[in-house]
């Protein structure tokens, strides 16, 4: 998440409708931020209110939130642990220090806080084993690898892994959960780790003082060595579970400056079958970000299928008073599909950049874009790690199957009628996000364009779809 600054203002602008509107306050709807949006004409009313409405629904996630004692309860119960055992960490490992100035603040690790490690363990969804392993510049890199239960039996080859690079400033690990957790699930041994300079990675190197590669924190070179050197460790003796990983079946996913380094790291590293970039995916043209070993190298620039998650605002929402450039956001995928690699691009509707991080109340995001999020990176990591021909109709599909409701038992709404049927569990009104049977046309932008470039395992054959929301009209 690049070069901002987290301030509880930001999500005031949230809620700001276009101030030279003529037009009624618009209420903050729930399933109406994916009724069919419509073709007004740009600068009448009807836009207007469009465009108002896509702006309240990036921020429902927060109102969400807000309004559920059921979060209430979770939330603040769940996350002053989480910041003394960061504390008590720190403290018995003094020569190490963690993380850059957001580590020191009280809540900084603070997520969806139904989907805490211990939840999803006691739930019998998986186990989670804590790992640490070493940075090329002799950094402290920690995290975490999920794996799945033992009612996903496990491939003669071993499960497909995934390696997930968390994005800048405050995205540390534990907002990454939510798809570690729905691919752990699905069966998938998957990684989680705070790159240099954040969460409970180190904050120095080896080479401090000197040349202090990796600090200042918010330096690229963070983000793509810490890509290469996870990956590396995942696939190394040293990983606890690396005995079942299939190594030929391994991909990466990443968030804001994240997924600019798998975008990377994936095409340049041949270890590498599959990329997922959430917001968003890169086309690169070099393989200069991260140092890779001369066996690993792909010795191109185009290695692995790519998918692309983007959404209609950054950090915070803002009038669209004219049509934007509806291209903007496939600059990847396009470099992709001309050279013939598998790729697609999905543009959220009413999304922010903080759909892939659950930061709790402060930052806007939409109710249903983290579900969405989900249904395409399993979709995409099943389709090019696992060679499921079913993958491809998920990825095609015009409307969402049940898949990504299964592994839904994050926040959500709140159910009155939920929380009184048991009235002893104060988490009982928590009632999770659920998308099953929505069109697909409905979630994507109506301001940029959706597409893909996908072989169909059927027939061999590249099938194309320029845009999604208009029914595939190239």
């Amino acid at each position: 998440m690049r070069r901002y600054l987290f301030t509880a203002s930001v999500l005031a602008l949230a809620f700001v409708a276009p101030a030279s509107a003529q037009i009624a306050p618009v209420p903050f709807p729930n399933e109406d931020c994916y009724a069919p949006a419509g073709d007004p004409a740009p600068g009448t009313n009807a836009w207007r209110e469009r465009d108002a409405k896509n702006q309240a629904c990036a921020a429902l996630r927060n109102r969400d939130q807000l309004a559920s004692p059921a979060y209430g309860y979770a939330h603040h119960t769940a996350f002053p642990e989480l910041h003394l055992e960061a504390l008590a960490e720190q403290a018995q490992d003094p020569t190490h220090p963690r993380g850059g100035i957001t580590t020191l603040i009280p809540g900084s690790r603070a997520a969806d806080p139904f989907r805490t490690i211990r939840r999803w363990t006691e739930a019998g969804r998986g186990s989670v084993t804590r790992v640490a392993f070493a940075a090329q510049n002799g950094s402290t890199l920690r995290g975490y690898v999920f794996t799945p239960p033992a009612s996903v039996q496990k491939p003669a080859s071993g499960y497909p892994g995934v390696v997930i690079t968390n994005g800048s400033v405050q995205g540390y690990q534990h907002l990454y959960f939510w798809a570690a957790q729905d691919l752990a699930s699905n069966g998938y041994v998957v990684m989680t780790y705070d790159v240099q300079g954040q969460g409970d990675s180190d904050a120095f190197g080896s080479d401090c003082p000197g040349a202090c590669s990796g600090v200042p924190y918010q330096q690229s070179y963070n983000f793509y060595q810490g890509a290469e050197d996870s990956l590396s460790f995942f696939l190394s003796p040293a990983n606890p579970q690396r005995a079942k990983i299939d190594a030929a079946r391994v991909g990466l996913a990443g968030h804001s400056l994240g997924a600019g380094a798998v975008s990377q790291v994936g095409q340049c590293d041949k270890r590498v079958k599959a990329i997922v970039a959430w917001d968003n995916l890169s086309a690169p043209s070099t393989c200069s970000g991260a140092t890779i070993a001369p066996e690993n190298q792909s010795g191109s620039t185009r290695n692995a299928p790519a998918l692309g998650i983007s959404n209609d605002y950054g950090f915070w929402t803002q009038p669209t008073e004219t049509p934007p450039n509806p291209e903007a956001k496939k600059s990847g995928f396009r470099a992709l599909a001309d050279d013939g690699v598998d790729t697609a691009e999905i543009v959220l509707r009413g999304a922010t950049h903080l759909e892939y991080t659950y930061i709790p109340v402060v930052l806007p995001a939409s109710r249903l874009g983290e579900r969405f999020a989900s249904h395409y990176t399993v979709a995409w990591f099943d389709r090019y790690l696992k060679g499921d021909p079913t993958a491809f109709d998920r990825i095609t599909a015009t409307a969402f199957d049940a898949g990504a409701d299964s592994t839904s038992i994050g926040a959500g709404d709140y159910s009155v009628a939920a929380a009184t049927a048991s009235p002893l569990d104060p988490l009982a009104g928590n009632v999770p996000y659920r998308i099953a049977g929505m069109p697909v046309r409905d979630a994507v932008s109506f301001y940029y364009r959706s597409a893909y470039s996908v072989t169909d395992p059927a027939t061999g054959a590249r099938v194309a779809c320029g845009d999604i929301r208009a029914g595939c009209s190239d």
